[in-house]
C-alpha cells in the first residue's frame, strides 16, 4: 500500500506560522508515538498544506507520525486517529468497510467535520454514510449556522461559546475537554449536529431530545444563533432549518462503548488553520478581543481520547539463552582463567 507522508513544506509552513503568530495562551499535545491519518482522497475544502501545517507541525513535534491517505486508499491498523475533512466524494462500499474494520479494532478516534450548506457547496452525505455503517447516533445536518452577536466580523464566522448543557449527567466529557478555555472558538461557515434513531433524524438539543449516555455535546453555538437551509434542499437533514433560539450543537462526542472507540463530529474542520480556526488569534480581531480557543479545544480533545501504543515489555535476554549454550559459555570462561 502506498502512503504519502507529510512533505517537509508542510512542516516549514507550520514553523513559519508559529514564529509569526503571538500566542495568547499555552496549550500542548501530551501524547507521543501515535500514528495519525488525514484522508484527503475524497476532496474537501480545508486540506491544503497551509491549512494542515499547524496541527501536523504540533503532532510531529510531540513525537507522533502523520500520514496522508491520498492516491491509494488504505488505513494501517496502527493508526490511532483518522480525520475525515469535509469530503465531497462518496466513499465506496469497500472503503466504508475498511473504516468500520479499523474503528472496531478499539481504542480509535474518528473525527469527522462538516461545513455549511451555503449554495449547496457541501453535502454531508459522504460522512453520514460512514456513520450509518458504524451504527452510531450522531450525524451532520444540512444547514448553515449564523450568529448575529458572537462572531468574528460576519454572522457566518460564528463563535460557538457554550460548554455542554449545564447538566452534570451529560457534561463530564464537555467539562474535561474545555478545561482552561476562557471563551469560545471560531467556526467559519459551519453546520450543526443532529441525531438519527434508525428511522428518522431528530433535534439533538437539550430539552428537545432524550440524550443517551454515550452522546456528549461538547460545545454549542450561542443562544443568538440561527439555522437556515440556504441551499433550499428541504431535505431530511434540515432538522434545524428556520429555527431560532440557538444552542445548536457545534462539537459532539459519541462513545462506542462496546468496542472502546470514540467519534467526534464538528460542524466545521476546526482542527485546520483555515481562517485561523486551529489557532489562538482570530482573523479579524472582532470576537473576544481577537482571542479564541480553537487550538486549545482540539488539543484537549486529542489529549483526552488518544490512546498511546503500549510499549513492549522488556525481555530478559539471559533467560532466552538455551541452557546448553550457557554451559558452553561457562566452560569457555573457566579455560580463560
Amino acid at each position: 500500500m502506498k502512503r504519502k507522508y507529510i512533505f517537509s513544506l508542510i512542516l516549514i509552513v507550520g514553523m513559519i506560522t508559529g514564529m509569526t503568530t503571538t500566542n495568547a495562551y499555552t496549550t500542548t499535545l501530551d501524547f507521543t508515538g501515535v500514528t495519525i491519518a488525514f484522508d484527503i482522497s475524497h476532496g474537501g475544502y480545508h486540506i491544503t498544506e497551509a491549512d494542515l501545517a499547524p496541527i501536523i507541525g504540533n503532532l510531529t513535534a510531540a513525537g507522533n507520525t502523520v500520514i496522508y491517505i491520498n492516491e491509494t486508499w488504505g488505513i494501517p491498523d496502527d493508526v490511532a486517529v483518522l480525520f475525515l475533512t469535509q469530503p465531497d466524494d462518496n466513499y465506496t462500499t469497500a472503503e466504508i468497510a475498511d473504516i468500520k474494520t479499523w474503528f472496531e479494532l478499539g481504542d480509535k478516534l474518528l473525527w469527522g467535520s462538516g461545513d455549511s450548506d451555503y449554495m449547496g457547496f457541501f453535502n454531508p452525505y459522504a460522512i453520514n454514510q460512514v456513520l450509518d455503517a458504524l451504527g452510531g447516533i450522531i450525524r451532520l445536518d444540512g444547514t448553515s449556522i449564523e450568529d448575529s452577536v458572537y462572531h468574528d466580523g460576519s454572522a457566518y464566522r460564528t463563535a460557538p461559546n457554550q460548554f455542554g448543557y449545564g447538566d452534570p449527567l451529560y457534561d463530564d466529557v464537555a467539562l474535561a475537554v474545555t478545561e482552561g478555555m476562557e471563551a469560545g472558538i471560531i467556526a467559519h461557515g459551519p453546520c450543526s449536529i443532529i441525531a438519527y434513531n434508525g428511522y428518522d433524524y431528530r433535534d439533538l438539543r437539550y430539552g428537545q431530545s432524550v440524550f443517551p449516555l454515550v452522546v456528549n455535546v461538547i460545545m454549542t453555538y450561542s443562544v443568538n444563533a440561527t439555522s437556515a437551509d440556504t441551499d433550499t434542499s428541504e431535505g431530511d437533514l434540515d432538522v434545524y432549518a428556520g429555527l431560532t433560539g440557538g444552542l445548536f450543537p457545534a462539537v459532539v462526542h459519541e462513545n462506542f462503548t462496546d468496542i472502546g472507540s470514540n467519534l467526534i463530529l464538528s460542524g466545521e474542520a476546526i482542527y485546520t488553520n483555515y481562517k485561523f480556526m486551529y489557532g489562538q488569534n482570530t482573523e479579524n480581531g472582532v470576537y473576544n478581543g481577537g482571542t479564541h480557543y480553537g487550538q486549545m479545544l482540539v488539543n484537549n480533545i486529542l489529549n483526552y481520547f488518544v490512546v498511546e501504543p503500549e510499549e513492549p515489555e522488556p525481555t530478559n535476554a539471559f533467560a532466552l539463552i538455551p541452557l546448553a549454550a550457557i554451559g558452553v559459555i561457562y566452560a569457555i570462561s573457566r579455560r580463560k582463567k
